[in-house]
């Protein structure tokens, strides 16, 4: 009878762990293209609602192994073996008082490479020469009636306002070909056909950094007044 006691202590324990963490939990998988996958991770909670958390994912094939590319995702767009899709990124200006917090970043991956944060290459083509094929509009005023300072390529403060926090992204769908995302304030339209050179700049001319939280590493472009003539 103790046996059983000690048995039934160590079961409550971790069912006490799967409540609290989420641990142990299976996700589901929804095949994106291209062998590109979007994993659903739930997370059930005793005394609150449960939580999802979703990953871009790349399948070797049979739908048994996969690769994590990002860990925290939406909106995931596959085209010719590319994945655009948003990423959760830990903010770039650090909160003392939420180290997790996150800025929703435009991301783009061919697998095997290593994803790379494409937000302000698109952000800075569409200041330099705006065309059909890239484009930004404005969708609403702020607080104060007044319009965000939209990038030009003649400012000499580029390289801050293009890490403005109006770049936080909170959806991206696909339309007649195009991307399309969008901001409290902004609205971008960016051609499939456009996304592979954005790509090759980025990894060119990019640094690899690590997500301070995932620990996830990703390719970024350094905005330099020298490398943006």
């Amino acid at each position: 009878m103790k046996l059983d006691k000690n048995l039934a202590v160590h079961f409550s324990l971790v069912i006490f762990c799967v409540g609290l963490t989420g641990c142990g939990t299976i996700p589901s998988y929804e095949d994106k293209g291209g062998r590109y996958v979007e994993a659903t991770y739930t997370h059930p909670g005793l005394w609150e609602p449960s939580g999802r958390r979703m990953a871009l994912c790349y399948e070797y094939g049979g739908g048994l192994w996969h690769s994590t590319i990002w860990p925290d995702t939406f909106g995931i767009h596959v085209t010719n073996d590319v994945a655009v899709f948003i990423a959760r990124k830990t903010a770039r200006r650090p909160d003392p008082e939420w180290r997790e917090k996150t800025d929703n970043r435009l991301f783009a991956v061919r697998w095997p490479e290593m994803p790379m944060d494409i937000t302000d290459e698109v952000v800075w083509r569409c200041a330099k020469q705006p065309g059909p094929q890239l484009y930004a509009t404005l969708e609403s005023p702020l607080a104060d009636g007044s319009w965000p300072k939209w990038v030009k390529q003649s400012d000499t403060n580029l390289v801050e306002d293009i890490k403005n926090p109006y770049m936080s992204i909170d959806l991206l769908e696909e339309t007649n070909g195009a991307l399309k995302f969008c901001g409290p304030y902004f609205d971008f339209h960016l051609d499939w056909n456009l996304v592979p050179d954005v790509m090759r700049e980025v990894k060119g001319k990019g640094v690899v950094r690590k997500d301070r939280v995932w620990g996830t590493s990703y390719i970024e472009k350094e905005f330099k007044p020298e490398v943006q003539k």
